[in-house]
């Protein structure tokens, strides 16, 4: 399949899993950091008023700078009884998420906001993940290792935290930091994406 981008795009994130994912459309883009704060929850705020904040936060820094052109902004956030756990600031806390997430079902929300001539169009990913339950010993190894300390929840399901999981119901992709798919029809409903016609078909 082959997608026309019909308007230059730029992914507020640094993130080489959305990256990854965006590369998928096969279509040029920049990835700039939008270096915005992520504040704590406020107690008023719904877990899905949240993550879509912190999204539209992301794509209007980067906005302001490049305003004629087509901002993503994206945020994962992991929630368990109604909790929400942030990428984790030290191996006591990486512990200590892990271990809460232990046997236990758990939501990953991302959100995703898109800012075209200043115009927001967002939503959010939901998906429900459940963990085995996890020995004393995989938790101290996963926890030496690189990979909790830049993912909400203190795991990344694409790499190690992968033997963790037991059931998943959702879009694993939201999982990993960007809903590719829904991405893929906002993008075309919006007329900022357009399905072009593979040269090589039949």
């Amino acid at each position: 399949m082959v997608f026309t981008l019909n308007k230059e795009l730029i992914l507020a994130s640094q993130s080489p899993r959305r990256h990854e994912l965006l590369e998928k459309l096969g279509v040029p883009f920049q990835a700039e950091q939008s270096h915005v704060i992520e504040n704590a929850k406020k107690e008023e705020e719904t877990v899905e008023q949240y993550v879509t904040t912190l999204a539209i936060q992301k794509a209007e820094a980067i906005a302001k700078k490049y305003p004629n052109k087509v901002i993503i902004g994206a945020d994962t956030i992991v929630t368990i009884n109604g909790q929400v756990l942030p990428k984790p600031e030290n191996k006591v806390q990486a512990k200590s998420f892990l271990k809460m997430l232990s046997g236990e079902k758990h939501t990953v929300l991302t959100a995703v906001a898109i800012v075209d001539e200043g115009k927001v169009t967002s939503f959010v990913s939901e998906t429900a993940v459940t963990f085995y339950e996890l020995a004393e010993e995989m938790i101290e190894a996963y926890i030496q290792t690189e990979d909790p300390y830049d993912k909400a929840g203190a795991y990344g399901i694409q790499s190690n935290g992968l033997f963790f999981v037991k059931e998943i119901h959702g879009d694993y992709y939201a999982v990993m930091g960007l809903p590719i798919a829904e991405l893929t029809e906002k993008l075309l409903a919006l007329n900022i994406l357009s399905i072009g016609k593979d040269v090589c078909a039949t």
